[in-house]
């Protein structure tokens, strides 16, 4: 305290009591007395003078601004009813009033005073106790920042620091100083350099904060992954004045990074792997299901054809027993022919499940051939069972065959015929409709005609809707049916470039829908003859037939001689170039489609034609295999195995020019 201080130390912060400022003002007024006396003769000690000016200060300053107003009202009455000690020319009356008006004055500017002092203390107080409060609240913040595990600093816009903790000090390894000037660029690991120098000069930029993570090298020599964060700080005039940042390890995490997606990698090592093995265990799962396709479709195929064998080696028998009974003959030889033609009828239904039958699209009306089958439908379904027909294509055009048409129709009425309870009804209808990418299995998109049998019957479960279509494959009791019509009909559908779809449930009936392409004009190649017998089958022809079983082509080799021709016979493709190269005249070639040595019927055809340009060609086959293709885009007939004589002379004459207006 200065020696211009001390006396503010007796100046009370609040009025003392009452006791105590009595005392101070009869204390400073007694002095003023005394000195008044001491001065003036003690008869003038009550006399008014400027005596009383000290102690109306003093009595203001401490004892309060009242205290100084009643000393002042005291000596005022004193001084009206007391003696007049102040020798002057005055009255007493101007006297009086110049005394009041001065002591007045001083009593207003000694309260003023106190209060200045009292509010000049209060300053200094609060002053003191700010500082102490900002000397406490930074101890505590270096306290909270030196105990932080994390790395804190605070920078000026040059980049020096005007604050670091403990745990930076740590990090550097340097004392405060030190600290404080140390360029951080310094620690950054080289292979992050780069980097970070980008970033600050891209955040430099933007203006905005710093949030970086890179290697730094701390003390120890290590190099741990440290992400700092930096926030712009402003001064109270809105100003930049530097960043405050802290940075955190982050190694761990970064560890914990690498080891993800190591483990991920090697998950989706594992992953593939196990989708390998799923693969070769579905194709394994698949070739035995194809086995066990195959395997039922071998024993169903064997057990029918067996049954007509049967009749076939049982009629030969008998009639080669009995040579001289005509009427047995003739019912072993139409059982025989019979059984034959059921066998015909079994392999084209292979063939068209299997997409192996050479079809003979025509370009037909989908709702006119309904419509003529109508009356064949109703029979087959019978009197127990309504038939209806809603045909609603418009007379849409389709380039299929007619008669596998026809046949898969059919199947479907069958089907559900069987399937449908006496009182149910099947509704035929059709209408176009256009298929989107996938709607259909295997079918692409685009416009089709849609063929829909539904029935009233039981329906099926999804594992019966499953294999609807596997050959042989069947749920009606035996002796009811082979397993084959929806084969048929599948295979029908795929072949023509369509789709087959079942919809149904248990207790619901079933729904199946074939799906034919829509037909442009022009689009269809007609590849069928007709082959309606004739009686005349024109003049002796020297024919070529190139057949590689020996059995088959004798019996044709007898049908051709039957009907007056000259036949050459070879039994591949190379004997039969040899029969063309030589000399002589042939007027026809008669090929098979698949044969042995390397070239099939539609090469040996190209050949044969470049050898002798002009020379009629007639394929011939029951399998086109991966031949169905080439045989489809060449430019000569095919006859399909097995066939009647009158259709093999019906293709000649046609072939050599010589059809009827019918044919």
């Amino acid at each position: 305290m200065t020696p211009s201080e001390w006396p503010l130390r007796f100046v009370p912060r609040r009025s003392p009591p009452l006791w105590r400022a009595t005392l101070i003002t009869v204390a400073a007024f007694v002095g003023a007395m005394v000195i008044r006396g001491l001065l003036l003769g003690w008869d003038q000690a009550a006399g008014l003078s400027a005596t009383y000016f000290p102690a109306f200060i003093i009595a203001t300053l401490y004892a309060g601004p009242r205290f100084g107003w009643i000393s002042w009202v005291g000596v005022m009455v004193l001084g009206w009813f007391g003696p007049n000690a102040v020798i002057s020319t005055l009255s007493r009356e101007a006297v009086l009033a110049q005394f009041g008006v001065s002591g007045a004055a001083t009593v207003l500017v000694a309260q003023g005073l106190r209060e200045a002092l009292l509010r000049l203390d209060e300053s200094i107080a609060a002053e003191a106790k700010v500082q102490a409060n900002l000397i406490a609240t930074e101890q505590r913040f270096r306290t909270l920042a030196d105990s932080a595990p994390v790395l804190m600093w605070v920078s000026k816009m040059d980049g020096s620091r005007e604050f670091v903790n403990r745990a930076y000090l740590d990090f550097l390894g340097l004392d405060y100083d030190s600290a404080m000037r140390f360029d951080w660029r310094a620690l950054i690991h080289p292979d992050d350099l780069d980097r970070m120098a980008a970033e600050e000069a891209a955040s430099t930029v933007s203006g905005g904060d710093f949030i970086w993570e890179a290697r730094y090298r701390r003390a120890n020599g290590e190099y741990p992954w440290i992400r700092s964060v930096s926030q712009r700080r402003f001064l109270p005039s809105g100003e930049l004045s530097g960043y405050i940042g802290v940075g955190y390890d982050i190694s761990d995490s970064k560890r914990a990074q690498a080891d993800l997606t190591r483990i991920n990698d090697l998950l989706a090592e594992r992953v593939q792997a196990a989708l390998s093995e799923r693969d070769v265990a579905e194709a394994a799962l698949r070739r035995a299901q194809k086995m066990e396709a195959v395997g039922q479709l071998t024993g169903g195929v064997a057990h029918d054809f067996n049954n007509l064998l049967t009749v076939i080696i049982g009629a030969l028998d008998l009639m080669q027993r009995h040579p001289g009974d005509a009427a047995r003959r003739e019912r072993m030889i139409e059982a025989a022919q019979g059984a034959a033609r059921r066998g015909e009828r079994l392999t084209q239904q292979l063939l068209a499940f299997s997409r192996r039958q050479a079809l003979k699209p025509e370009l037909i009306s989908v709702d006119e051939v309904l419509a003529e089958s109508e009356p064949l439908l109703r029979r087959a379904v019978g009197e127990a069972v309504t038939l209806t027909l809603t045909l609603g294509t418009g007379g849409a055009i389709s380039s299929i065959d007619p008669s596998q048409f026809e046949a898969a129709v059919m199947n479907l009425v069958v089907n559900a015929r069987d399937a449908t309870p006496q009182g149910g009804g099947i509704r035929v209808e059709t209408h176009s409709c256009t298929l989107a990418a996938g709607e259909a299995e295997d079918a692409p998109a685009g416009d089709y005609l849609c063929v829909a049998v539904h029935d009233t019957g039981e329906g099926m479960d999804a594992d019966v809707a499953a294999r609807v279509f596997e050959p042989f494959f069947t749920t009606k009791e035996t002796g009811r049916g082979t397993g084959l019509g929806l084969s048929q009909v599948y295979g029908f559908a795929r072949q023509s470039g369509g789709a087959v779809t079942v919809e149904t449930a248990p207790g619901k009936g079933a729904t199946l829908r074939i799906y034919l392409p829509l037909a442009a004009a022009g689009a269809a190649r007609a590849v069928a003859t007709s082959e309606p017998a004739l009686s005349d089958h024109g003049p002796a022809r020297r024919i070529l037939l190139v057949e590689d079983d020996a059995s088959v082509g004798e019996m044709v080799e007898a049908m051709l001689a039957d009907l007056g021709h000259e036949v050459l016979r070879a039994e591949a493709a190379a004997p039969a170039l040899d029969i063309l190269e030589a000399p002589g005249r042939i007027d026809l070639m008669l090929t098979d489609l698949i044969m042995p040595g390397g070239m099939d019927g539609v090469q040996l055809a190209h050949a044969a034609v470049a050898l002798r340009p002009g020379l009629p060609v007639i394929l011939t086959s029951g399998y086109t295999g991966d031949t169905l293709g080439a045989a489809a885009e060449a430019p000569w007939p095919l006859l399909a195995k097995p066939y009647p004589a009158e259709a093999l002379a019906a293709i000649i004459d046609a072939v050599m020019g010589k059809t009827s207006a019918t044919a």
